[in-house]
């Protein structure tokens, strides 16, 4: 199978909002809370921002805080930098282009499972982040017992999906992860869930409408903003979206100290 392409696969346009129809609310509630110990004028980095949805939104409600966003791929930076929303935004390699100990709190949304070398990438982010600093990672743990996925590769069926049509390359374990925190100087202060029973179907079915439309179209990547943002024209489907959109943020609202593979991550730096 061919590598990933990020700078085809663009993800993040718009902007993250707290709103229960949208499928960023809890994610983007979560992050907030974090952040809400700091004072003013302390510095905020998203690594892996894409086209910077989620740091964009840390600014509009945190307008005080100064945000830098980084990413990979040339093409979201590009996307993002056209927003003109206040945050910094730089292209990153393997090392963060950062100076030691310059953020008082870093995040990261949905990257340690696509990241080659994950415990590089936390050093990394060990490094550019203050003593006592803070660190929300939103990680969807597909090696986790709890997730339906792990399941599904058990038996077989359709578990190359994410690493097809999202460049997921790891499936990490909760367990796995605060081990990998633990190495990185990293302890958890809150841990958090969601999308439990709901969110992992609805994502599930995701993945197979996009292997389908990557069938009709025969493509071998396809985009999941790109490909709802066409599903959501349909007659219908827009609405349809928003109410699966509520049911799972109350899902998550309700059972967020359930156990879940999609977890939030509230870390210091020790």
């Amino acid at each position: 199978m061919p590598s990933f392409d990020y700078e085809q696969s663009i993800w993040g346009r718009g902007t993250a909002n707290l709103s229960w129809f949208s499928p960023t609310s809890f994610r983007l509630q979560k992050a907030l809370n974090s952040l809400s110990v700091l004072p003013s004028a302390s510095n905020v980095l998203e690594v892996g921002c894409g086209a910077g949805q989620f740091i964009r939104a840390v600014k509009k409600n945190r307008p005080d805080l100064d945000c830098f966003g980084c990413d990979i791929s040339q093409s979201a930076l590009d996307a993002a930098q056209i927003a003109r929303d206040g945050v910094f935004y730089d292209l990153s390699g393997e090392k963060l282009p950062y100076a030691d100990e310059f953020f008082d709190a870093v995040l990261i949304f949905d990257v340690l499972e696509h990241a080659e070398k994950p415990e590089f990438l936390l050093a990394e982010i060990n490094r550019v982040l203050k003593r006592g600093g803070i660190f929300y990672c939103f990680v969807p743990c597909e090696g986790d017992w709890t997730s339906f996925w792990n399941f599904l590769r058990e038996l077989n069926i359709k578990g190359n999906l994410t690493k097809k049509y999202a460049g997921h390359i790891n499936y990490f374990s909760r367990r796995e992860l605060l081990e990998l925190f633990a190495k990185n100087n990293f302890k958890p202060v809150k841990i958090r869930y969601g999308e439990h029973i709901l969110g992992q179907k609805v994502g599930i079915t995701s993945f197979l409408l996009m292997e389908r439309a990557a069938a009709r179209k025969k493509s071998a990547q396809i985009n999941n903003e790109d490909y709802f943002a066409d599903f959501n024209q349909k007659r219908g489907m827009g609405v349809l979206r928003k109410i699966v959109n509520f049911l799972m943020n109350l899902e998550s609202f309700l059972f967020q100290l359930f156990p879940s593979p999609n977890t939030h991550f509230v870390l210091k730096k020790f």
